[in-house]
């Protein structure tokens, strides 16, 4: 491994070793007739991307079976997400997952035990050979197991910023490139995204705190940015399996279910398949959301020191905040405190006077002093109006990076 990270792995060196670490365990084979796809995402501050956009995309008959993880530092996970939700079964065995994409088309679970179990002796490996950030093993590692998922197309969403594991563009440029050509030297058709992770996506930071927003997208009523990014990622899903004439159709069907309750429909199938009750996804169709999640003892705002534009919202503070609040994990065994977190109440792009809501705190009597002079440092506050420019680029096999909108136009059934 320490030869490898010094001489370098090539694009085809990098394919057969996650080839053959994908083959050590289990990969999953489907009906042939079926169209299956899946997201990936590196990670970020309220990332709650999957949730919106598995159910609109199930809605058109394309199969998600979906592995996802736990949340470790300031990143949140999809799973304990998930688990905010009373009665949400992450666990799956092997027959109730194929039958769920047969029936419903979409699950979410967490890995289960022999997915590419040579990873996990190679990172052991990685660790004590200083060899933990070599792109090509990261990209290998990450490629492994979400290819093990038996994928026809996958699209990518690669952060960067000062939350996201890409400091600079060209680092996210570099992994997305290199997890494109994997997944196209492996036989399926691969997309990247390269999205900003300065700001938090959305308004919610927080396990609860976020899955009511989603729920809210999910109904239409979501913020324009979680929005975008949702119908992006799933108009390159929809035009790639051939169900858009175009990426601009792909995206507006994506945004048709938010609006005309189809996604709210499927998401509630998707809940009550995996042990959610039909009274709480009523409830949820209701918007009492109260009735159903857990809430923090304690809700405090936090006040804007001064008047002008929010230039910047640090997405890396406010995540570290949340865990520190108890609702992320230090350490793997941390136990999480489900309706903690940041409702921000205005983000970058805003205006705002002195003594504004900038954003809500929910806790359970972990807040300090210290932590809401660093929540509200957060936030910058200066004359210049700058709004959230969340699609950077897109990255496909064998093509120069493109912008979103030369990508959008070209993306059109030849």
């Amino acid at each position: 491994v320490s030869t490898q990270s010094t001489g370098g792995l090539s694009a085809r060196e990098t394919i057969t070793l996650t080839k053959t670490m994908m083959e050590s365990g289990t990969v999953q084979k489907w009906d042939p007739s079926w169209k299956v796809v899946d997201k990936h995402s590196t990670g970020g501050v309220g990332d709650k991307v999957t949730f919106p956009l598995v159910a609109a995309v199930a809605n058109f008959g394309l199969k998600l079976p979906m592995i996802t993880g736990r949340g470790l530092g300031h990143t949140g996970g999809t799973a304990d997400k998930l688990e905010s939700i009373p009665g949400f079964n992450i666990a799956l065995s092997d027959s109730h997952m194929e039958q769920t994409l047969a029936d419903i088309g979409c699950y979410i679970t967490c890995q289960f035990g022999n997915v590419a179990p040579a990873d996990k002796t190679l990172y052991s490996i990685r660790d004590i050979t200083s060899t933990v950030c070599y792109p090509p093993l990261i990209c290998a590692s990450i490629m492994s197991k979400k290819l093990a998922e038996g994928l026809q197309t996958l699209v990518l969403d690669v952060k960067t910023g000062i939350a996201s594991t890409c400091d600079s563009y060209e680092q996210a440029e570099g992994l997305a490139r290199r997890m494109v050509e994997i997944g196209h030297g492996m036989g399926v058709d691969t997309t990247a995204v390269i999205t900003e992770m300065d700001t938090p996506i959305g308004f919610a930071i927080g396990n609860s705190l976020e899955m009511i927003e989603s729920l809210e997208c999910i109904q239409g009523r979501g913020p324009a940015d979680l929005e975008q990014i949702v119908s992006v990622q799933g108009g390159i899903l929809l035009f790639k399996a051939g169900l858009a004439p175009s990426q601009a159709a792909g995206e507006a069907m994506i945004l048709r279910t938010f609006q005309d309750g189809s996604a709210f429909k499927k998401f509630s199938e998707i809940l009550n398949n995996q042990g959610v009750s039909s009274e709480t996804t009523e409830l949820f169709g209701q918007g009492k959301y109260d009735k159903v999640f857990e809430k923090a003892r304690y809700v405090e705002k936090i006040l804007a020191p001064g008047e002008g534009h929010i230039e910047s919202v640090n997405a890396m503070t406010l995540g570290r905040s949340c865990v520190f609040l108890g609702g992320g994990r230090q350490l793997p065994e941390d136990k999480i405190d489900m309706p903690v977190g940041i409702q921000l109440v205005r983000t970058k792009g805003d205006k705002v006077s002195r003594g504004d809501v900038l954003a809500e705190v929910h806790h359970n009597g972990r807040l300090t002093e210290e932590m809401k002079q660093d929540i509200t440092n957060a936030f910058k506050i200066g004359d210049q109006h700058l709004p959230i420019d969340r699609i950077l680029s897109i990255v496909q096999p064998s093509l120069p990076t493109q912008s979103y909108t030369s990508y959008r136009n070209s993306q059109v059934e030849k």
